[in-house]
């Protein structure tokens, strides 16, 4: 299939936004990196990202226009490339970190992803962004309510785990709203 080239910098502009590729834009945020720094990050490790996915989404944000790469010449070695954070992909990554997670299962790795960044470079929208979590929670429960409706007994019990599953991190987050205002105060 063919793409114009509108269509396809569209279709590598979304492929570029996937948690992923923001994560690794979040980690040049406080400088550039080649590649195996970047790979060795604690965060990359908890996404499970092999080294040769992050060179397919590096490639992905390079021609987005979201980071700038250097190449330098080593004698008896590879060329090396150092990755730098353009200011279209620090914009970005910025709008991400600022939105909570749409869908519930995302809470575990991408909106854990946003919290280890409002630490690490000392944002100062973390309590922000889990006020506006704890909203997209609740919506999400008022409409699985909306859905009960006509279930069978089986599907009853799936959206009671549902239910559970949305109340405990609500819980959760409403916690770490308290850990957050105590940080704050010390």
């Amino acid at each position: 299939m063919e793409y114009s080239v509108l269509e396809y910098k569209e279709r590598m502009k979304r492929k570029e936004s996937t948690p992923q590729s923001y994560v690794i834009l979040g980690l040049l945020m406080d400088g550039a990196k080649h590649g195996y720094e970047i790979h060795r990050s604690k965060l990359l490790q908890i996404w499970s990202i092999p080294m040769s996915q992050l060179y397919i989404l590096l490639k992905r944000l390079e021609e987005a226009g979201k980071i700038h790469v250097t190449r330098t010449v080593q004698e008896n070695r590879p060329e090396k490339k150092v990755y730098t954070l353009t200011p279209e992909g620090r914009r970005s990554f910025l709008e991400w970190v600022r939105r909570p997670s749409e869908k519930i299962r995302n809470i575990r790795t991408e909106f854990l992803a946003k919290l280890s960044f409002v630490y690490r470079l000392r944002l100062e929208i973390g309590e922000r962004l889990v006020e506006d979590q704890i909203t997209v929670c609740k919506r999400r429960r008022e409409v699985l309510r909306y859905r009960t409706r006509g279930l069978d007994p089986f599907e009853k019990v799936i959206q009671q785990y549902r239910f559970a599953v949305i109340d405990a991190t609500i819980q959760w987050l409403e916690n770490c709203l308290i850990l957050l205002e105590e940080e704050k105060n010390d």
